[in-house]
């Protein structure tokens, strides 16, 4: 059956020909992951490599108030990185759809219209900037040498904020058109240059806090061009598969990125608001002591995180392309693999947390030891939301794909905002300090319960052993 659907789908006279597609629709599952999975992991530990070391070369150089004053700009940043990250998510999920469907002409408008949201969304952030900059540090509480610092690094960031935006949104783009290994390549080109910049202007040419921000906007561009370069090229020989068209779709095509994106916008902005409570709950609870060591845990978990998520991206294109093409099969064998695949890694992040905790926790904090203990006290429980972790990002991911936005949008705001808040309103009043390190698990468990309740009903409608099933009950109740 599935068989059939393929080669009907792939010799239907109105769909162009499209080598990735064939690839996507046709390719053994387990390859499929291999190829498409391995390469966005290495995506995302590329960028947290880049980041981690970015901090580290600002510390060192500039000292802990340079390093804040990045962390300080969130609330800001957080609001266009939220954006750009609807348009890039809810807008490529949509084309792999239509790709997958064979409706190309379309997909190629698609990408047309969130490219042009990207730059349209790039080029607002950085009048905003420009025109209320004074605003803007204002608002945010900088003063002092923090203020200095904050105020240097946003205004040698801003210029570069369309062409950020553009490396994000076309780095899954080229995924979706069946390359993977190329994005795999040009993010691991651009940690590595951001690195080599970040040494050359700290170390070398004492730019400052600029120097990292020139080295993330010159890094980061120029992988934005190599992306554009990429598709122009295949626009110009008018080749098969995905490239630039005329902007197009209009507002339903705008209303299905906005709603497909929805649920990556509010985990943005959540973050900045949940970040926020810890913090403040932790400094009234254990003092400073207790958010450095929470930090070291949070950047723990991270890692672990930038795994599920790299997985998630790769397994997208997969996932959208059979969807659209009606191979459910296909898209359940998907995420099986992906579900399975992400709770043994979690597994192993748990254990690695559990028994290794104050050899990494030593490589930020060797010389204070009370903050390594308190370190250790954190990870002891925190560790543990490992273990629920893949459940609600693999399930977020899978619905994104499909185009559930509404499932994906509840699994977000389930995660990132009720059960983190209800968890530090009552946990700290009944437990004081552990309640604290038990709101995380919680709520991971919790999102884990309702993504597995999501997952349940989807399989339930689309599932032929479900649906078997479901009429023999529906005929014995007759």
């Amino acid at each position: 059956m599935e068989k059939d659907v393929i080669m009907k789908n792939l010799s239907a006279g109105n769909v162009e020909a499209d080598s990735a597609r064939e690839e996507f629709l046709t390719l053994p599952l387990g390859r499929l992951m291999l190829k498409n999975a391995l390469p966005a992991v290495a995506s995302m530990l590329f960028m947290a490599l880049y980041q981690a070391v970015d901090a580290m070369l600002v510390g060192r150089r500039l000292g802990p108030e340079a390093l804040a004053s990045v962390n300080i700009l969130y609330p800001i940043l957080a609001v266009f990185v939220g954006l750009a990250v609807m348009i890039g998510v809810g807008g490529n999920a949509r084309i792999a759809v239509l790709l997958g469907s064979g409706a190309t002409k379309q997909a190629r408008r698609t990408l047309g219209l969130i490219v042009a949201l990207g730059v349209g969304l790039g080029l607002t952030g950085s009048v905003v900037v420009a025109v209320f900059f004074p605003q803007i540090l204002a608002v945010l509480g900088t003063s002092g040498s923090l203020g200095v610092f904050a105020g240097e690094y946003l205004r040698t960031m801003y210029p570069f904020a369309t062409m950020m935006i553009l490396f994000f949104i076309l780095e899954q783009s080229v995924r979706n058109d069946g390359q993977a290994g190329l994005a795999a390549l040009v993010m691991a080109g651009m940690a590595l240059l951001n690195i080599i910049l970040d040494y050359l202007f700290l170390f070398v040419l004492n730019l400052g806090i600029g120097g990292a921000a020139l080295a993330t906007g010159i890094s980061q561009s120029l992988g934005a061009l190599i992306f554009v370069s990429y598709f122009w090229r295949k626009t110009l020989l008018r080749q098969d598969g995905l490239c630039f068209a005329t902007p197009g779709g209009g507002v339903p095509v705008l209303l299905s990125i906005a709603a497909n994106g929805s649920s990556e916008l509010f985990n943005s902005l959540a973050v900045g608001v949940t970040t926020f409570l810890f913090n403040r709950i932790i400094l009234s609870y254990v003092g400073a002591m207790g958010v450095a060591a929470f930090s070291v845990t949070q950047y723990l978990l991270a890692v672990g995180m930038m795994v599920f998520m790299g997985l998630g991206n790769g397994a997208q294109p997969i996932l959208s392309y059979n969807h659209g093409a009606g191979l459910t099969e296909r898209v359940q064998g998907t995420l099986i693999r992906l579900l399975g695949t992400s709770m043994v890694i979690g597994f192993l992040f748990f254990v690695v947390m559990r028994f290794q905790a104050a050899t990494l926790a030593g490589l930020f904090i060797a010389d204070h030891p009370e903050a390594l203990a308190t370190t250790l006290r954190v990870a002891s429980t925190v560790s543990w939301s490992m273990l629920f972790i893949p459940v609600g990002i693999v399930v977020s991911v899978f619905f994104t794909a499909l185009e559930k936005a509404e499932k994906s949008l509840v699994i977000a705001v389930c995660r990132g905002f009720v059960f983190t808040v209800t968890g530090l309103a009552l946990f700290p009043l009944l437990w004081g300090e552990t309640g604290i390190w038990i709101t995380p698990v919680f709520a991971e468990g919790a999102t884990a319960l309702v993504g597995t309740v999501l997952l349940y009903r989807w399989l339930t409608g689309n599932s032929p052993v479900f649906a078997m099933e479901a009429a023999v009950v529906e005929g014995e109740n007759i």
